[in-house]
C-alpha cells in the first residue's frame, strides 16, 4: 500500500482505483463540484454492492452556476431514492452566500489504520476520470494519518454546513424545479436570467434564527415585534414564513393585513406569500380603491387603505405586517396603526432610524424584535461584499452649511470644480471607457439634472431620475438595468421597493447626517448576483461643520466590536473580503472624529454611573445598546459588577454580599438558554413566585449555581454553618446578597428580553435539547448535588468533566471533542441521532464502565462541549450542551476505545 499519481495516460485506471477503494471500504466521502451521468453508470455496480455490504457513501456536491451545467441533479435523486446508504448534500449556488466548493476528492474510510484518499484536479466526468489532463494523487493513512484525518475532519465540517439535503424531497425537488425553470428560460439574454430571482421556499439560518426569535417572543406574549433586516437579506420572505408557522400552529388560517407604501413592493409580497404558502389564489391586492368584499388576506398601499378605513372593522385582521415600517410615523401609517386591533403586529425594515428623527420603536413597546445590521449580512455573505474609496474633495468647504438643508448644500456643492473631481474620480478608478451599472447620489433635482447632463457632456451613458420625470421611469429603470445607461443620478434613497441587482457601483456626492439615508444608499448596490463580484463605493469627502460627525456612516462599515480607531488606519474589522480606502486628507479628518467616538466607547465603564443616574434599571440594557456591545462582551472587558460601580460602591455593607461573591458567579447565568430555568430565578429572586409554587428542583438549581465554588461539605459549612437552622436558603441568600441578587436580576431581565431562548424539546424537567448547562448545573439537573436539607440529603460532589455514574440508575457523560487526553473521536452527529465518545486512554474494556454502558437499566444523559466562550476569555468556564438521553449501540477499537450511544 503506497502512494500513486494519476495522470489518466492510462485510460480509466484512476476510476479503477476508486472503484476499488470504495468496495473495500467501511464508508465513503465523496466530493466533486462535477457529476457526470456517466460515471455514475460506469460505477452503479459498485453502488449495487455497496448497498448489499452496508457500506456508507457520503456526496457533496454543488450545482455550479444557476442552470447546473454540469452536473446531474436527476441523477443524483434518482441515487439517493435506490440506495438507502447513499446521502447526497448539494451546495446551491443560486444563493448568494454559496462559497463554490471546488474540492475534488475521495475519501475511504478503513479499519486498522488502512483509510485511503484520493485528491486532485478531477471531477467525476468523463473527461475528469479518464480523458482529460489530470493530475489526482492517492494518499494513505499508513504515511499520512494526520493529513488523512484533517481531511476526514474538514469533509464533516462541510457536511455540517448548510447545504442541500437530498434525503430532504421538499428541498431537493424545490432545487431541482428552480433549476429547471432556469433552463427552460435559457433563450433570454443571461442578464434577464440572472436578474430573475424565484423566491426561495426555504430560509438561511439565520433568517430561521429571526423565525424562531418571533415565535418566542410570542411564546412569551410579546405581539408587536420590530425586525431590523439588512436590505437585500429577505425581510418579505421571513414575514412569509412566520406567518406559515403561527397558520401550522393555529391549525387554522390567520387573517392577515400586509402594508406597504408602494405598489411594487404589494405585488411582490403577495407573489412572495403565494409561493411560500402554494397557494396561488393566497390574497388580494388593494392600490387603486377596488377590493372584493371581506378579504381575508389583503395586501395593501397604505395611502390607499388609510383613505378607505370605513370598509373595515377594526378587529377585521388576525395579522397586520407593515413593510419599511421606518415610514410608520406618517399619518396615514399612524391612523391605520391606530385603527386596526390585531392579535399580532410586525414591523419590518432595514433602517428604524427616521430621517425626522421620530422613533417608530413606540409603536412596538420601545424595542427591537431582532436585527440583521449591515455589517453581519455582509460578513455572513449574504450581500455582496464593498470596495469602498474616501475621495479627497479639498476645494469644498461646507463648514457653517445645514447638513439637514438640501438647498444649502446644493449651493456650496453645485460647482465646477466638483463636477471635474467626479469626472477625474470616474476616469481614475472605473475608466471613461468602462460600462458600469452606477447610481450617483444627489442633493436636489436640479442637481441630479446637472450632473446627468455633466456626464453626457463627456460622452457618458448617462441619465437622471427624478419626481420630474415619472413618465420615463420604467424606460430608464429598464435601459439602466440592461446597461444602456451607465449612470443615473438619483436623490436621496432611489426609490425603495425597486430592487435592480445589477448596481455594481454607487457614488455619494452629497454629505448626510442621517444614518438612515446613508444605509439606504449603500444597500441599494449590495444585492449579489452572479456578474457582480463587488459593490464599488466612491464617497467625495470634504470638510464639514464640526457640530455633525462625518463617520456616522462609514462607522457602519466595520464591526460594531471594534475597541479603537488603530483598527481604521489599519482597515481591520471590515466585513468579510471586503476594504476602504482613504485618500490622505480625508484618512485624516476621518481618522481624528473616530478618535472622539471610540475614545468614548473604549470608556464604558466612566459611563456606567452616567447612564444609571439617567436611566436608573434600564441603565444596563440603554449601555449595551448605545455601544452596540454584546452582554458576554461587556462582562468581559469589566473588572466588576455593573451594580457595584453604577452606585459608586467601594465597600459592601452588611446583606449586600454577606457571602463574598465576586465576578465569577456571572458565568453560571451568562449562558443559561433555557426558558423556563431563566424565567423561574427572575421570577425567585424578585421574591414574585409564592411558598405554593416553589419548584424545590429549580430552587437547588439557582443555588447550586450561586455557590458555585462550594465543592465540599467543608466548604458549605464554613459558608453556611447553621444551615439546619434555614427553611429557605434561596430567601435567605436574596436576604443576605442584595447587591448580588440585584446584579442577577437585571441579567435575567436582559435576557428574557433580548434573548432566543429555549422552550421546546424538554426531555426531562429543566433538561431541554440544545440548551447550555455548566458543569455545577449538569450535577444538579439529574439530582447529583443538593443544598437544600429539607429537599434531601445533602449532597455536594467535586466534578470537572468526563463521566459519572451514580445510584446504579444514571450516568453523565460530559464529552469534550479534540482532548488531549482522550476525545480524539468524539463527536454529535445531529442529522444522524449519534454521539461517540472516545474513553480515556488509559481505559480498557475491562473498565467497569463499559458495564455501565451496556446496563439498560442506568440511563445515560449526554452532553457535548459548547464553546461559545472561547472568545471570552475572562468568563471562560467548560460549558455543555444536552444532546438528549443516549442508548448504547457498540464499542469501537479503532485508534482510541469510543462508545456509540443512539439518540
Amino acid at each position: 500500500m503506497k502512494e500513486k499519481l494519476f495522470t489518466n495516460k492510462d485510460e480509466q485506471s484512476l476510476l479503477e482505483e476508486i472503484n476499488n477503494e470504495i468496495i473495500t471500504s467501511k464508508e465513503v466521502y465523496l466530493i466533486y463540484p462535477f457529476i457526470s451521468k456517466n460515471i455514475l453508470n460506469k460505477i452503479s455496480k459498485t453502488f449495487e454492492f455497496c448497498k448489499n455490504n452496508n457500506i456508507k457513501i457520503k456526496i457533496i456536491s454543488t450545482t455550479f452556476d444557476d442552470l447546473s451545467q454540469f452536473n446531474n441533479l436527476n441523477e443524483l435523486k434518482i441515487l439517493v431514492e435506490k440506495y438507502s446508504n447513499i446521502k447526497i448534500k448539494i451546495e446551491n449556488n443560486l444563493e448568494r452566500n454559496s462559497e463554490r466548493i471546488h474540492i475534488k476528492a475521495s475519501i475511504f474510510k478503513k479499519e486498522n489504520g488502512l483509510s485511503t484518499a484520493i485528491i486532485g484536479s478531477s471531477n467525476l466526468t468523463v473527461k475528469g476520470m479518464i480523458s482529460g489532463r489530470e493530475w489526482n494523487i492517492k494518499l494513505t493513512e499508513k504515511n499520512n494519518k494526520d493529513l488523512i484525518e484533517k481531511m476526514i475532519n474538514e469533509f464533516e465540517s462541510l457536511w455540517k454546513e448548510e447545504l442541500i439535503d437530498f434525503s430532504d424531497s421538499f428541498e431537493r425537488d424545490l432545487l431541482i424545479q428552480k433549476i429547471k425553470e432556469n433552463q427552460e428560460t435559457l433563450y433570454n439574454s443571461k442578464l434577464e436570467l440572472l436578474t430573475s430571482s424565484l423566491t426561495k421556499k426555504y430560509l438561511y439560518k439565520f433568517q430561521k434564527d429571526i423565525v424562531d426569535k418571533l415565535s418566542y417572543r410570542r411564546y412569551t406574549n410579546k405581539n408587536k415585534n420590530l425586525v431590523i433586516m439588512a436590505t437585500g437579506t429577505g425581510k418579505t420572505l421571513v414575514s412569509a414564513f412566520d406567518y406559515k408557522r403561527q397558520i401550522d400552529q393555529a391549525k387554522t388560517s390567520l387573517r392577515l393585513l400586509f402594508l406597504a407604501h408602494q405598489r411594487e413592493i404589494i405585488d411582490q409580497a403577495i407573489k412572495t406569500y403565494r409561493q411560500v404558502l402554494e397557494d396561488n389564489e393566497f390574497g388580494d391586492v388593494m392600490y387603486d380603491g377596488t377590493i372584493n368584499n371581506n378579504p381575508k388576506h389583503l395586501f395593501a398601499t397604505i395611502q390607499t387603505l388609510s383613505t378607505r378605513l370605513n370598509l373595515f372593522k377594526p378587529n377585521d385582521f388576525d395579522i397586520i405586517v407593515f413593510d419599511e415600517a421606518h415610514h410608520i410615523s406618517a399619518m396615514s401609517f399612524d391612523k391605520v396603526f391606530n385603527y386596526f386591533k390585531p392579535k399580532q403586529i410586525l414591523g419590518l425594515t432595514a433602517t428604524p432610524e427616521r430621517e425626522d428623527n421620530k422613533d417608530i420603536k413606540v409603536y412596538f413597546d420601545n424595542e427591537y424584535a431582532t436585527e440583521l445590521r449591515l455589517w453581519d449580512a455582509i460578513n455572513q455573505k449574504l450581500l455582496c461584499p464593498f470596495d469602498y474609496y474616501c475621495i479627497d474633495d479639498t476645494n469644498t468647504n461646507l463648514n457653517g452649511v445645514d447638513l439637514n438643508s438640501d438647498k444649502e448644500i446644493f449651493k456650496v456643492i453645485n460647482t465646477d470644480s466638483r463636477n471635474e473631481l467626479l469626472y477625474k474620480t470616474i476616469s481614475k478608478y472605473l475608466g471613461v471607457h468602462a460600462r458600469p451599472t452606477t447610481l450617483i447620489f444627489c442633493v436636489t433635482v436640479k442637481h441630479a439634472i446637472n450632473i446627468a447632463n455633466y456626464l453626457k457632456s463627456k460622452n457618458l451613458k448617462a441619465e437622471a431620475l427624478t419626481s420630474e420625470n415619472t413618465k420615463d421611469r420604467k424606460r430608464i429603470l429598464h435601459e439602466f438595468a440592461i446597461g444602456r445607461i451607465n449612470y443615473l443620478c438619483v436623490v436621496n434613497i432611489f426609490n425603495e421597493g425597486v430592487d435592480i441587482p445589477e448596481i455594481n457601483t454607487i457614488i455619494l456626492l452629497r454629505p448626510t447626517n442621517s444614518k438612515t439615508v446613508y444605509l439606504q444608499q449603500l444597500g441599494r448596490g449590495l444585492r449579489k448576483t452572479e456578474l457582480k463580484n463587488k459593490l464599488e463605493v466612491y464617497d467625495l469627502i470634504s470638510n464639514i461643520d464640526n457640530k455633525y460627525d462625518i463617520t456616522l456612516g462609514i462607522r457602519n462599515l466595520f464591526n460594531p466590536m471594534i475597541k479603537n480607531n488603530k483598527s481604521f488606519s489599519a482597515k481591520e474589522g471590515l466585513p468579510y473580503n471586503c476594504t476602504i480606502n482613504l485618500e490622505k486628507h480625508t484618512e485624516e479628518i476621518i481618522i481624528n472624529s473616530l478618535k472622539k467616538w471610540y475614545i468614548n466607547k473604549n470608556s464604558i465603564k466612566s459611563y456606567i454611573v452616567e447612564y444609571y443616574e439617567k436611566y436608573q434599571e434600564d441603565a444596563f440594557k440603554m449601555l449595551l445598546k448605545d455601544y452596540e456591545i454584546s452582554i458576554l462582551d461587556f462582562y468581559n472587558n469589566l473588572d466588576n459588577l455593573f451594580i457595584p460601580i453604577a452606585k459608586q460602591i467601594n465597600q459592601y455593607n452588611p446583606f449586600e454580599n454577606d457571602t463574598k461573591r465576586n465576578k465569577n458567579i456571572l458565568k453560571q447565568f451568562l449562558f443559561l438558554d433555557n426558558y423556563k430555568i431563566v424565567k423561574y430565578f427572575y421570577n425567585r429572586l424578585t421574591l414574585k413566585i409564592t411558598n405554593k409554587k416553589i419548584d424545590l428542583d429549580l430552587d437547588n438549581l439557582l443555588i447550586t449555581s450561586c455557590l458555585y465554588e462550594i465543592t465540599s461539605m467543608e466548604k458549605f459549612l464554613s459558608l453556611y454553618p447553621e444551615y439546619l437552622q434555614i427553611n429557605d436558603l434561596v430567601e435567605h441568600f436574596i436576604l443576605h446578597n442584595k447587591i448580588i441578587v440585584e446584579e442577577l436580576i437585571m441579567i435575567l431581565k436582559y435576557k428574557l428580553e433580548n434573548e432566543t431562548l429555549i422552550f421546546a424539546n424538554e426531555v426531562e424537567p429543566l433538561l431541554n435539547l440544545k440548551a447550555t448547562y455548566t458543569v455545577k448545573q449538569v450535577l444538579s439537573v439529574v439530582n447529583r448535588t443538593n443544598f437544600l436539607h429539607y429537599r434531601d440529603d445533602l449532597k455536594v460532589l467535586t466534578f470537572q468533566a468526563g463521566y459519572l455514574t451514580f445510584d446504579n440508575s444514571k450516568q453523565i457523560i460530559l464529552a469534550d471533542e479534540d482532548s488531549e487526553n482522550y476525545g480524539k473521536k468524539t463527536k454529535y452527529q445531529s442529522e444522524d441521532k449519534l454521539f461517540y465518545w472516545s474513553l480515556p486512554e488509559k481505559m480498557t474494556i475491562k473498565n467497569k464502565i463499559i458495564k455501565d454502558f451496556e446496563n439498560k437499566a442506568i440511563k445515560k444523559y449526554l452532553f457535548i462541549h459548547d464553546k461559545q466562550n472561547y472568545n471570552t476569555k475572562n468568563l471562560f468556564l467548560k460549558l455543555y450542551k444536552f444532546v438528549g438521553v443516549g442508548k448504547f449501540e457498540e464499542m469501537l477499537f479503532e485508534d482510541v476505545l469510543t462508545v456509540k450511544f443512539k439518540l
